[in-house]
């Protein structure tokens, strides 16, 4: 009771600065949600709608036992529908895998142990996100963008053993509801006006905290780095975008950083979807951890892609030789010295 009357205390205390704040500073909460609108606009929608009606289609579809049952196996998942419901996550991002777990745990059919492991596994950014908006818009390279994309699952997965402790002790699920949720039958109207919604849902949650992030950014006066933190902790896409600024090796481990840890908007974004039906402290545990294995999996195979290295020349760009020999002129000095080393070939060896 404490500790949620403490907890309750806190929140009062942020929204009642968060509205001085917006009293006082109004411009800089006007721009906060502009760039937050041009953000949903211009990288997030594009990035996650497709996904996320290709996720709403795959999850009416039968998936084939012979591809799930392995898959569960290998990752310690008791039900198949939780293993479809993990590689929709890996392609869908958080937003797939929340709304999916939460609703295959409302219907009873996956135990709270495979709720707060498949949360551990598939919580990440989706392929859209990593490969299209950090890979090739902000860094510049497609394939650096799939390396940090499939780095980060590597990191899930990890850091998912290490918390294997910290799960719920498994369960026998008995599948009440689960033939009434298999038989819904999946359809394009449908997936579109269900991924409309959840992104209509994210795009809010990005613009508050956008906001939120503008409002304090203009009361203080930061340096870059320490600014791009604030911009990750409040919101991924504005603190990748942040970090990507800043050039050099905080643009790369700064983005590791965002990806990690998510930032207050995504929690919001994952609280609003889980409605209750998974605890997130198990899965802020495992954030921690990909914080630390996440990078450092990039420093370790960022060796893999082709990069250039800047090194110190005193030469002009381009060699330009001064002047030739006539070949008439090259062949009598090739001649004049082969004869110059067989004479002194032949002095040497005689005194031998």
């Amino acid at each position: 009771m404490n500790h949620l009357f403490r907890r309750q205390r806190l929140e009062l205390a942020a929204l009642v600065l968060l509205c001085l704040g917006l009293l006082c500073r109004p411009q800089a909460a006007a721009q906060g949600f502009a760039d937050g609108a041009r953000l949903c606009v211009g990288s997030l929608l594009p990035a996650l709608f497709p996904f996320m009606v290709v996720c709403e289609l795959l999850a009416g579809l039968p998936l084939p036992t012979a591809l799930l049952r392995p898959l569960a196996r290998l990752l310690g998942l008791q039900s198949k529908d939780a293993a479809a419901a993990l590689l929709a996550a890996w392609l869908g991002g958080y937003a797939v895998c929340a709304r999916l777990t939460a609703q295959l745990r409302a219907a009873g059919r996956i135990s709270a142990r495979d709720a707060a492991l498949l949360m551990l596994l598939g919580c990440c950014s989706g392929p859209g996100f990593v490969v299209g908006y950090i890979g090739n818009l902000l860094l510049g390279s497609t394939a650096l963008g799939a390396l940090l994309y499939g780095l980060q699952l590597a990191a899930n997965l990890l850091a998912a053993g290490l918390c294997l402790p910290l799960l719920p002790k498994a369960e026998t699920v008995r599948n009440r509801r689960a033939g009434s949720a298999q038989g819904k039958e999946a359809s394009l109207p449908g997936a579109i006006s269900s991924a409309a919604s959840n992104c209509l849902n994210l795009c809010g949650c990005v613009i508050f905290f956008r906001v939120a992030a503008s409002v304090l950014l203009a009361g203080a006066s930061l340096p870059e780095t320490a600014a791009a933190c604030v911009s990750a902790a409040c919101e991924i896409t504005a603190g990748c975008a942040a970090f990507a600024a800043l050039g050099g090796k905080a643009t790369l481990y700064g983005i590791c950083l965002a990806m990690s840890l998510l930032g207050f908007s995504v929690w919001g974004q994952l609280r609003l979807l889980l409605q209750g039906q998974v605890p997130i402290r198990v899965l802020l545990v495992s954030r921690l951890l990909h914080a630390a294995i996440f990078p450092f999996l990039v420093r370790m195979l960022l060796w893999v892609l082709p990069q250039e290295q800047a090194v110190f020349t005193s030469l002009a760009p381009r060699v330009v030789t001064m002047c030739r020999l006539p070949p008439d002129a090259a062949m009598v000095a090739a001649v004049f010295l082969g004869v110059l080393l067989y004479k002194g070939y032949k002095n040497f060896y005689n005194t031998i």
